[in-house]
C-alpha cells in the first residue's frame, strides 16, 4: 500500500484531504497519520503545502487493514502480509481469520436463540400472572419439532429401557450444546390425547425439541394451529418428586376441566416450562398446559 507519487493529470477536487478520508473511513486523522508513519497506508500524494491527499479508492484498502486488525492481527502482521498482497500466507491467514469470525458467529448466534427463548418464556410468565382465573383460550400457530418417547422412564417393568432412555437423553444433551441448541433443553413436553383421556399420560409421553440431535433419527411431530385452552400450572420440584403419579395429576385435572366447561379436546397436551430452574427443589416453578379444542 504505497503512496500514489503521481496524479496521473487528475484534478485535486477529486482526492479527499485526510480529515475528508478519515470521516469516510470513520476512523480519525490520527489513525491515518500512524498508518502513514508505519507505511501501512500512504496518502496517494502530499500538495507543495504538506497536505496530505487520499484517493475514495483507498477506502477498500483502510477497510481491508481494518477488518484484519479486528480479526486479531497486529499492524506488523497485516504489514508484512501486504508487502506482498498476492502471498499465499496472506491467503491462509484471511482463511483462518474467516473461519474463526463464522464460529463466533454461530456461537453467538446460538447465545441469541438462548437468550430470545428465555425472554419469551419470561414474558409469558409475565402475562400469565396477570391472568386472574388461571386459564384462558388463545390461537396459536403450527410448530414443528422432534420428539422422543419418554414414556420407558416411568415404567417398573422394563429397567433396562429406562436406563438406556436416561443415557440417550445425556446424549441429546450433549448433541445440542455441541451445535450451540442449548435453549432447545428448555421443557417442553407431548402427551397423546388418547392415554390422557384413557388417565394414562404416562404411557405416551413425549420430550419435544426444535431440531434433530446430529446423527440421530427423531420422530417428527406438528403441533396444529388452532384454538387451545391453556392453563398456568404451579408446583414444587420438591412436591412433583414425592409421587410419581402427582407428576401427571394437572393433566388429567386439565382434561376434566376442559370437559367441564363444556370444550371439546381435540388434541394433544402440551406442557412448557417457563421458569428457569434455580437449584432449590422447593421453589415454585411455572408451566404452561396446553390442549386444542374443537
Amino acid at each position: 500500500m504505497r503512496s500514489q507519487e503521481t496524479r496521473f493529470n487528475i484534478p485535486e477536487s477529486r482526492y479527499l484531504r485526510s480529515g475528508q478520508f478519515a470521516a469516510l473511513c470513520r476512523t480519525t486523522k490520527e489513525t491515518l497519520r500512524h498508518y502513514r508513519a508505519i507505511g501501512l497506508i500512504e496518502p496517494a500524494f502530499v500538495s507543495d503545502s504538506g497536505y496530505a491527499y487520499y484517493s475514495p479508492l483507498q477506502l477498500g484498502d483502510f477497510m481491508l487493514v481494518a477488518a484484519l486488525q479486528r480479526a486479531g492481527s497486529s499492524l506488523a502482521d497485516i504489514h508484512r502480509y501486504l508487502e506482498d498482497p498476492q502471498a499465499s500466507e496472506l491467503e491462509a491467514m484471511i482463511a483462518e481469520h474467516i473461519n474463526r469470525l463464522e464460529a463466533e458467529r454461530r456461537a453467538l448466534r446460538a447465545q441469541q436463540r438462548f437468550l430470545q427463548k428465555t425472554l419469551d418464556r419470561s414474558r409469558t410468565l409475565s402475562e400469565w400472572l396477570t391472568v386472574k382465573n388461571g386459564w384462558r383460550i388463545v390461537e396459536r400457530p403450527e410448530v414443528r419439532f422432534f420428539e422422543i418417547n419418554i414414556s420407558d422412564l416411568f415404567s417398573e417393568e422394563n429397567p433396562v429401557q429406562g436406563e438406556r432412555l436416561v443415557n440417550e437423553l445425556v446424549d441429546t444433551g450433549h448433541s445440542l450444546i455441541e451445535r450451540g441448541m442449548v435453549g432447545q433443553m428448555q421443557g417442553c413436553y407431548r402427551v397423546g390425547l388418547q392415554a390422557l383421556l384413557d388417565g394414562h399420560p404416562d404411557q405416551d409421553f413425549h420430550l419435544c425439541i426444535e431440531s434433530a440431535p446430529s446423527g440421530r433419527k427423531r420422530t417428527r411431530h406438528t403441533k396444529p394451529a388452532g384454538r387451545y385452552f391453556q392453563r398456568l400450572r404451579c408446583a414444587s420440584i420438591d412436591e412433583l418428586l414425592v409421587s410419581e403419579g402427582s407428576l401427571f395429576t394437572a393433566y388429567l385435572e386439565l382434561a376434566d376441566e376442559i370437559q367441564r366447561r363444556g370444550f371439546v379436546p381435540a388434541g394433544d397436551l402440551y406442557e412448557q416450562e417457563l421458569s428457569l430452574y434455580t437449584g432449590d427443589i422447593a421453589a415454585q416453578s411455572y408451566t404452561e398446559l396446553s390442549i386444542r379444542i374443537e
